[in-house]
């Protein structure tokens, strides 16, 4: 386990904050660019997962086989959204409005907030998303928005894991948006873009 890194940069107070969760071997700081194109005026907040595996930065565990390690995905979730309430604390952000924009491991963690009915957060553009547990029941999430792209040709988040994820979120209620195109797991201007107009027209900035 490393120490907290997190970057924060304030912006218009009016509009609401972004939550900037990274990628494998990402860092806190890793979004702001994107952070910014979408939403140029808002205060920023990113936190680099705790964990360092292989040599790169990661949210949650995998297990020895590579499957994912649950017990780590529980610990670490805890962890992060506790981190986020003490840091939305010292720089009075309110978490209730934060917009998550995730990617891959950090959009699979908002994710697994939102359907272990542990998350404070309403708004989320999840780039690439998978689901990384089983649900027997879910958090009805009738309150909150998501936007969710998917490749195609995506060689770590699969079709029919996709297809899960957006069931379990619909079965929980939650007003859901997907992008999907003929693309990898890299980010894609045309999603950046569908994202941003998402963001623009849903009323949670």
């Amino acid at each position: 386990m490393t120490e907290l890194n997190y970057y924060f940069q304030a912006g218009d107070p009016a509009q609401a904050p972004l939550l900037m969760l990274h990628g494998t071997g990402g860092y806190e700081d890793e979004l702001v660019p994107l952070a910014k194109k979408i939403a140029h005026n808002s205060p920023l907040l990113g936190i680099r997962g705790r964990l360092v595996e292989n040599g790169r930065t990661r949210y949650f565990a995998h297990t020895a086989t590579g499957g994912f390690d649950l017990n780590s995905l529980a610990q670490e979730t805890t962890w992060l959204l506790q981190t986020i309430d003490q840091l939305a604390a010292k720089h009075h952000l309110a978490v209730n409005r934060m917009i998550v924009l995730g990617y891959s491991n950090g959009a699979n963690m908002a994710a697994h907030a939102w359907l272990t009915g542990q998350a404070q957060f309403k708004t989320g553009l999840l780039f690439h998303p998978m689901q990384v547990a089983p649900y027997k029941t879910v958090q009805p999430l009738s309150d909150v928005k998501i936007w969710a792209s998917h490749g195609s040709f995506d060689p770590i988040v699969s079709a029919a894991n996709f297809q899960t994820l957006t069931q379990s979120l619909t079965t929980a209620q939650a007003d859901l948006t997907v992008f999907e195109a003929e693309q990898s797991h890299a980010l894609s201007p045309q999603e950046i873009t569908a994202a941003q107009q998402w963001l623009q027209q849903s009323q949670r900035l």
